[in-house]
């Protein structure tokens, strides 16, 4: 079976100590919904990222995440990772 992608944004808020924790993931339809609403969001939280990944739905396995865009604040490390 075919491979099902997801664009997902994530947005980041002020945990304590200036530790920065990330929000509620949300799904979105398409990369340019998704770098939208990470742009907007970064305007009221300390920053967010757009994000897609494509799984196999059948047995779940899922390639690693692509960076769409990257707005504001995020954990050091973060953007290495993807």
């Amino acid at each position: 079976m075919a491979k099902k992608t997801f664009y997902v944004v994530q947005p980041f808020e002020a945990g304590k100590r200036g530790a920065i924790k990330a929000g509620i993931p949300m799904e979105v339809r398409n990369a340019a919904d998704a770098e939208r609403i990470a742009r907007r969001i970064s305007l009221v939280k300390l920053g967010a990222i757009a994000f897609s990944t494509e799984v196999e739905p059948e047995s779940g396995d899922a390639d690693p995440p692509v960076l769409i865009a990257s707005f504001g604040q995020v954990p050091e490390g973060l953007l290495d990772a993807i």
